[in-house]
């Protein structure tokens, strides 16, 4: 949070200024990296172990995770410490450990997670493959990440070419986050909504579609790095427009738009937000598909600002809005909070609010054509109230952690009594 959102709020102010510079462009690269796989990776590695054993009913290897998080926890703080400086031979050193350190975590997690979904991923559940697909493009992405701060250590370079960092973040963006976001939601948003589950055939069937574009984008992108040409580029677009379509059909299987609400009363006031992330995930794909399709009639290419801007309607307006509202939906300490007070009822207006918006500001308004320095007061915007909102998210956490300390100390003093009955 405090790496990726204040660069998030930085950077855009600083360009807006024109203080652009090769160090610029190196913490745009670290800002990314935070965000993706630091903020949001992290959460998403979290709730999956939490989620594999509920869905298999196989205990998790808790070491072996726990290895893995410290691994790409420390690897993360490494490369940021290191990327900035690699033109000096021992920051480069640090990044390359970093780099290391990641991929190591990335495997351990890959194999963790797919010995505990294995016996449940096939032929039945389609989220389950969809988590195992998440684990499986963390890893891609964290081993090209590592071969790639190898030749800029080598060179002495502190900036990946942008082509080799466009592969990377939609490796991470669509791959790692879309994966597990989209394997969670087909069996937790039905059940938010009070809808049915999708029929089994149409949830392999988005599950198959969303990964087939995902290669082929992919593969076009890699194509690119060595001959490139425009039959890579149609490839590319193709994908993502296959992608595209895939996202957006999502919202007909959930159908979010239909339905009320089956939360608890306690937790009712987070429909709004649920809403918002099912809104703004079809945002998502539309804008996908929209600019391939679009791309490939004109034949040009979709350019990197535009996936940049998309990219940021979906990591804020669905992943961080998920972060904060699943956060408080399911984790333990939030949990205790209602069973002894009613929580204030403003948390999911106000985030179903705050952070929509800041996807406008950073995301929407680019795309629609902002540009010069109005541009990037709207991108510094966006990053501001999205840091907010995660600052807020920390309070009320930090806060429910308190509470639950309490909450337990008192049940561990009641075991031994005798309660009387009412």
């Amino acid at each position: 949070m405090l790496g990726g959102f204040t660069l998030a709020v930085a950077l855009p102010a600083e360009a807006a200024l024109g203080r652009f510079g090769t160090g610029w462009f190196a913490h745009a690269q670290v800002h990314g990296h935070l965000q993706v796989i630091g903020f949001a990776g992290l959460f998403v590695v979290g709730v999956s172990t939490r989620l594999a054993p509920r869905f298999t009913n196989r205990t998790l290897h808790d070491p072996s995770i726990r290895v893995a998080f410290w691994l790409l926890a420390s690897g993360l703080f490494l490369r940021a410490l290191g990327q900035p400086l690699a033109q000096h031979a021992a920051f480069a050193a640090v990044m390359l450990i970093g780099g290391a350190l990641e991929a190591a975590g990335a495997l351990l997690a890959l194999v963790t997670l797919t010995r505990t979904l294995r016996p449940w991923a096939a032929p039945r559940s389609a989220s389950a493959a969809l988590l195992n697909a998440s684990a499986f493009w963390l890893t891609v992405q964290a081993l090209l990440s590592l071969w790639w701060l190898r030749d800029l250590a080598v060179e002495g370079d502190r900036i990946l070419p942008a082509d080799r960092n466009a592969l990377l973040l939609e490796a991470q963006t669509f791959g790692f986050l879309l994966s597990a976001l989209a394997g969670v939601g087909l069996r937790s948003f039905p059940t938010f909504f009070g809808a049915p589950p999708p029929p089994s055939r149409y949830a392999w069937g988005f599950a198959a579609v969303l990964q087939a574009g995902l290669v082929v984008w992919l593969l076009g992108l890699g194509l690119q790095l060595d001959a490139g040409g425009a039959v890579a580029v149609r490839l590319a677009t193709a994908g993502q427009l296959l992608l595209g379509t895939a996202v957006a059909a999502i919202a007909v299987l959930v159908g979010w738009w239909r339905h009320g609400s089956r939360l608890a009363p306690a937790s009712r006031h987070f429909i709004w937000s649920l809403r918002a992330i099912a809104a703004s995930l079809t945002l998502t794909g539309v804008l996908l598909a929209l600019s391939a399709a679009r791309a490939l009639v004109e034949d040009v290419e979709v350019t990197n600002a535009q996936l940049d801007a998309i990219r940021h309607v979906f990591l804020i307006g669905v992943i961080t809005l998920a972060i904060v509202v699943m956060g408080q939906l399911i984790l333990p300490e939030f949990a205790s909070e209602r069973l002894v007070r009613q929580p204030a009822q403003w948390r999911g207006r106000v985030f179903a609010v705050a952070l929509p918006l800041a996807a406008v500001f950073r995301g929407v308004l680019p795309l629609a054509g902002l540009s010069g320095e109005a541009r990037y007061w709207s991108m510094s915007i966006g990053g501001l109230l999205g840091l907010a909102s995660v600052i807020a998210f920390a309070v009320l956490y930090w806060r429910a952690r308190q509470n639950h300390r309490t909450y337990l100390a008192r049940v561990a003093g009641w075991r031994g009594r005798e309660v009387p009955l009412a």
